[in-house]
């Protein structure tokens, strides 16, 4: 080989060699370099978020839990096909929406008596469900409660004189940390409903009279039920904010009032929206509505919420909704909603999770054009002060009600009431009872108070933050994964999603408008099939009751963008510490990005 040759040669070793470790660094030093910033994306599918302004810490009674690191590994398994080349996107710098932490109530029947309610495991759960509101004493119970005398023990007033008395809800919601929603009698008096404001709230020195009623009961004074609820054990007021004026009215017994259906369930008197808010008859039989409840116990206590009975369709129920706007439109304080996503399940358990995404935008927008028409476009508070995936327990033959179906149902449920503009919402309930068919409406069993899968899902909720920001995504949110972002605070923002797949979604996560991702804590509920009875809550099977062996997952300095993969058939939160600092990064100096070879003389 002649020297020329062996020179030529040389220098294209050198040239490739110094071509090809310049690339290498070139690729590792790169900003947006994946390999130094993030784990393998395997799909390349993508998740955005975004925030503007300062949100307050979500108070709730969650105990603070240690944290176990997790590694941002995506599955091996399969993705589903759906997931390929997503992207969701959610808007740091977009309108935020609220989120009245009277979001997360519930329900509390008396028919679970005193020793329930006094169980220490029962409010355990309860105060680590993070649960906010106790709507009491009970649905329909509620239009046959005395509250005088099921607190007094009157067998002559009281149907139950062994169920939960109003001094026992007490009890249970300061041993909880909560409050309380109270459902008048409708079917009793308003100056009978006065004293009920006055037992919670009033002092035991004031001594306003509350006066005689159209049944010429006299009602005393508002010292009077306040003294007695000092000798039950409490002599301080516990403010309840919240009533409504009866439970389901348009749902009255045939024969029982005007327009009541021959299927009706209800013990009232009237069916008829204007009858409901302005009352009917005169004298010793006269049936006070909506209204005079209302000024009655509002001259107790002016700064509380009387709601009046609504419906999620307004021209349903013969007219119900129109006629209470039109009627009390300008004066009630919230309008209460139930919604049961079926009278009767889907046979495929996976058509139910489609309904959440199909139907909260119609049902708002059907309240407010009603107030638009009737109330001149007055807003108020909407409540839905009862909700679950079944209405009538005898058709959940299936047992939907039980199991992880319904997790990820309400967990969308809340999701769509909150970005719709829902003010207040109940779960119906914290513990029911098993049916004959035993199933059963309740987070937790009534008398083991083991938890359901739907239990779980407040947790999660209670530890979103208190403002939603919007998102945007490319994945069906029925059928595959529905998203929701939320701001803790400055620097913490969240991000809840549920994967209604039987397959893990991989996704990578941007948020615009900050530096990178600190670090971040995650929590997860996971089942094996939507009919699974039982699901793990953060990998663990049987959490205890203060849900303290149960840490959150670690995202140790995960960067950004990052991937993370959703398990199947889960609901996941992930709360995200992220740098601020938008700073642009500095520009590199002019010339910098040539490459000089080396020369190579021979």
């Amino acid at each position: 080989m002649s020297y020329q040759t062996r020179r030529i040669v040389r220098f294209s070793i050198f040239a490739v060699f110094g071509i090809t470790l310049m690339g290498i660094i070139l690729l590792i030093l790169r900003p947006d370099n994946p390999l130094s910033l993030q784990p393998p994306i395997s799909n390349g599918a993508t998740i955005s978020t975004t925030s503007t302004s300062t949100a307050r810490t979500l108070e709730t009674t969650v105990v603070a839990p240690t944290v176990t690191e997790v590694a941002l590994l995506p599955y091996k398994d399969t993705l589903a096909p759906a997931a390929e080349g997503a992207t969701i996107r959610l808007d740091r710098n977009g309108s935020a929406i609220s989120i009245d932490r009277r979001m997360l109530g519930t329900n509390v029947p008396a028919w679970l008596t005193a020793s329930r309610l006094e169980n220490s495991t029962f409010q355990a759960r309860t105060r680590a469900a993070g649960l906010t509101v106790m709507r009491i004493p009970g649905g329909s119970w509620s239009n046959a409660y005395d509250w005088l005398g099921c607190e007094t023990g009157d067998t002559a007033s009281c149907y139950w004189t062994w169920a939960a008395r109003p001094s026992d809800f007490i009890g249970f919601m300061r041993n909880t940390n909560t409050e309380g929603m109270y459902i008048v009698n409708l079917n009793g008096t308003a100056k009978e409903a006065a004293a009920a404001v006055a037992f919670f709230n009033g002092t035991v020195d004031d001594e306003r009279p509350i006066g005689v009623d159209v049944r010429g009961r006299d009602w005393y004074t508002v010292g009077h039920w306040a003294r007695l609820r000092r000798d039950q054990g409490y002599p301080e007021p516990f403010k309840i904010t919240l009533w409504e004026v009866g439970n389901e009215i348009y749902g009255g017994k045939s024969g029982h009032g005007k327009d009541c259906a021959p299927w009706g369930w209800e013990d009232v008197w009237t069916c008829d929206g204007t009858e409901y808010v302005e009352g009917i008859s005169s004298g010793s039989g006269r049936r006070e509505g909506y209204r005079e409840f209302r000024n009655a116990m509002r001259d107790v206590d002016p700064t509380i919420m009387v709601g009046a009975v609504g419906v999620s369709e307004q021209s349903s129920w013969n007219n119900w909704g129109n006629e209470v706007i039109a009627a009390a439109g300008n004066e009630m304080d919230f309008y209460s909603i139930h919604h049961y996503g079926y009278d009767t399940p889907p046979a495929n358990p996976a058509e139910a999770l489609r309904k959440p995404q199909q139907i909260w935008r119609t049902i708002m927008n059907d309240v407010q054009t009603a107030f638009d028409r009737h109330a001149g476009g007055r807003r108020v508070p909407i409540a839905i002060t009862e909700y679950n995936l079944v209405s009538f327990g005898d058709n959940d033959t299936a047992h939907l009600m039980t199991r992880a179906v319904n997790a990820l149902y309400l967990a969308d449920t809340l999701g769509q009431m909150k970005q719709y503009g829902v003010t207040m919402a109940n779960q119906w309930n914290l513990a029911n009872g098993r049916g004959a068919n035993t199933t059963d409406y309740g987070l937790v069993d009534h008398d083991s108070y083991q938890p359901y899968p739907k239990y779980y899902v407040y947790p999660l909720w209670a530890r979103f933050g208190e403002q939603m920001l919007p998102v945007t995504t490319t994945l069906d949110a029925e059928t595959t994964l529905s998203v929701y972002g939320g701001r803790i605070d400055d620097t913490t923002l969240s991000l809840l999603a549920i994967n209604k797949t039987g397959e893990p979604i991989t996704t990578r996560i941007e948020i615009e408008g900050i530096r990178t991702v600190q670090s971040g804590l995650v929590d997860i509920v996971s089942a094996p099939a939507l009919d699974s009875v039982t699901v793990t809550f953060n990998g663990v099977n049987d959490p205890n009751a203060d849900l303290s062996n149960t840490p959150s997952l670690v995202l140790n300095d995960p960067g950004h963008p990052f991937s993370y993969t959703f398990e199947p058939y889960s609901i996941t939160l992930l709360r995200l510490n992220v740098s601020v600092d938008t700073a642009p990064i500095d520009p590199p100096v002019p010339g910098s990005d040539r490459v000089y070879l080396p020369l190579i003389m021979g």
